[in-house]
């Protein structure tokens, strides 16, 4: 009677230790290629927040390097100050404006410059050149059009919609729908890209079978490229709110925070807490822009899922 091969205790051990040597490396290989990263935000985002937090407990002196233990005395004289509700109050107005206009104007030009017509990259190229326009020449440039001779004030005269020219950004009624629009054609580009990445992506096929079922071009619109670019969507609305939540390049060089505080925005009341050293304040508002930016952005994506299985039932 033949027996079978016989397997050494020793040679049992050998291959359980490699297996679990291999598992051990393919455990410890992807936080490898995260390291690079994990120490990047850790170094930039999450030790500046822990620091931020320490700050807003104290009386911070910050020429001295000290500060007393106030509790949350600070949180608790923010919310006491009008200024800072009115920075609040400018941001989610600003919000407001932009939210809309970054959503659906890029998804339009997309659509436009998605079309195989003749010269479409260099659309393409033209609008996305405010992208790479550095603020500082966006800002001088938006600056003449809004002054009393620039093209904008001699344009809304000949509308009608102002009797003499006016410069929008000393208007405290204009200045932050004035600022909004520096911001929307900034991003104009920017967003159009991931409209236009998520548009090459919807399969042609659906297009050309609603057209042999009498679809118009609005049709297939609302009912093909919306749905089809809800996750675009969700994309732009989520980096608009973080973005309009933080702006802060186009009020400084363009309006300071005014006039009379029409434009100072969350991280405009901030920076003035700063220039004025108050660190502790500054820091206790920054926390509290930290948490609005996230509960607005979990709440985009809440609602936007929600739309997407909507769109898609």
């Amino acid at each position: 009677m033949s027996r079978g091969p016989v397997v050494l205790p020793n040679s049992k051990v050998k291959v359980t230790m490699k297996k679990k040597h291999r598992l051990s490396m393919r455990n410890v290989t992807p936080w490898l290629f995260l390291l690079p990263s994990i120490l990047i935000l850790g170094t930039f985002l999450i030790i500046p927040i822990l620091e931020a937090f320490q700050w807003s407990l104290l009386d911070y002196k910050i020429i001295a390097g000290t500060g007393e233990f106030v509790g949350l005395s600070n949180f608790k004289e923010i919310f006491t100050d009008q200024d800072f509700w009115m920075s609040v109050l400018n941001t989610f107005i600003f919000l407001i404006i932009v939210l809309p206009l970054n959503v659906f104007l890029p998804m339009i030009l997309a659509v436009l410059v998605n079309q195989k017509i003749r010269g479409v990259s260099t659309f393409r190229i033209l609008y996305y050149l405010p992208v790479i326009t550095p603020m500082v020449v966006a800002a001088l440039m938006w600056k003449m059009l809004y002054s009393q001779s620039g093209l904008i004030s001699e344009l809304l005269v000949k509308l009608g919609l102002f009797d003499s020219p006016t410069n929008l950004l000393v208007q405290s009624s204009t200045a932050l729908f004035a600022v909004a629009m520096i911001t929307v054609w900034k991003g104009l580009g920017y967003y159009m890209i991931i409209y236009l990445a998520g548009l090459q992506s919807i399969p042609k096929d659906v297009y050309e079978s609603s057209s042999i079922d009498g679809a118009s071009l609005f049709q297939q619109f609302r009912n093909i490229t919306v749905p089809m670019l809800a996750p675009s969507v969700t994309l732009v609305s989520v980096m608009t709110i973080i973005a309009g939540m933080k702006v802060f390049e186009e009020i400084a060089l363009t309006t300071g925070g005014g006039p009379s505080g029409a434009t100072t925005t969350l991280v405009m009341y901030i920076y003035d807490k700063f220039m004025n050293l108050d660190v502790s304040i500054a820091s206790a508002a920054g926390l509290v822009l930290l948490l609005l930016a996230i509960g607005a952005s979990l709440l985009q994506m809440k609602l936007s899922s929600k739309r997407e299985d909507d769109l898609r039932a």
